[in-house]
């Protein structure tokens, strides 16, 4: 029984991906230092990159298919996520921006943007999402529901009237265009939230017509990242708007909030600190208690 559940719940895979990363470490480590010392400074060191490499990619995979697994058993096992009778908070977003490809699954590290982004705004409630269509199992992070064609908007609806927050991440496609214009026609300025994040310069400006075109709202300018930026993570550089959320006062007038920036981190998408810092002000707004938070607390 007990194999039973951590089987289903992708405990076992996980742990069985993180040993293959260990594994991978540790013998890039030895295997890197013995090649010095028998061979040099300089030698040819693409043998030893053939043996860590899949051990590395391989590890990181299993440990991506085994979260997707525990995203399954939260939405689907028994005290689904989504049955329960507390708020849960709408995730909106398009299709493109989940780790559903080969290198975003490997650049997604150890937790998604959107797993910490969950694990941030879990005061307010779980994080749920539209899942795509077709997916064997939900991506790791807000919990997936499924609907067909002629019912999702409606879908989206229902969660729309009873989240205390709707959080849109920027971005174009049909389907979230809709999901904007609803959002700012039937949701009160303070219950809404945009992501920025990982998103260029034009992309935005995209967004914000596009939101201009459907609202009648429009959006504040949004700075570069700065180089340092790129120091810590190799996705942003000064073609990039800078990451953070925007938020609104009872007039729609948008405020925005950049996230922090910080040099030290436990893997480059290290962000649920940054999360939780920039978002402080939501919570006071709304009554809920802030606390730091980190990457491990």
């Amino acid at each position: 029984m007990v194999v039973g559940k951590v089987v289903a719940n992708g405990t076992g895979l996980k742990r069985v991906g993180f040993v293959f990363i260990v594994l991978g470490i540790v013998l890039g480590i030895v295997l890197g230092g013995l090649d010095v010392v028998l061979n040099g400074a300089d030698s040819d060191n693409s043998l030893i990159l053939l043996l860590v490499t899949p051990l590395m990619i391989g590890g990181m995979l299993l440990h991506f298919r085994g979260r997707r697994q525990a995203a399954m058993a939260a939405a689907k096992g028994p005290g689904s996520l989504l049955c329960e009778s507390r708020p849960h908070v709408l995730y909106l977003r398009s299709f493109q921006t989940d780790p559903a490809t080969l290198s975003k699954k490997l650049f997604s590290g150890f937790t998604t943007e959107e797993e910490q982004l969950a694990d941030v705004l879990r005061p307010f409630g779980n994080l749920v999402a539209i899942g795509r269509p077709g997916e064997p199992l939900p991506l790791p992070g807000a919990a997936r529901m499924y609907a067909t064609e002629s019912e999702w908007k409606e879908l989206v609806l229902d969660r729309m009237r009873s989240a205390p927050l709707v959080v849109i991440r920027a971005g174009s496609g049909p389907g979230l265009a809709w999901e904007v214009g609803e959002a700012f026609s039937s949701l009160r300025p303070t219950q809404l939230l945009v992501l920025v994040l990982n998103l260029a310069l034009n992309e935005y400006r995209v967004f914000a017509d596009l939101v201009r075109e459907h609202t009648q709202r429009a959006l504040p300018a949004i700075e570069s990242c700065g180089p340092m930026w790129t120091v810590v993570d190799v996705r942003y550089n000064l073609t990039k708007a800078l990451p953070g959320f925007l938020i609104f006062s009872d007039d729609w007038s948008s405020t925005f909030l950049p996230l922090p920036f910080t040099l030290s981190r436990f893997g480059y998408n290290d962000l649920k600190k940054a999360f939780n810092a920039a978002l402080r002000p939501v919570f006071e707004r709304h009554g809920v208690d802030w606390h730091p938070r980190g990457r491990f607390g």
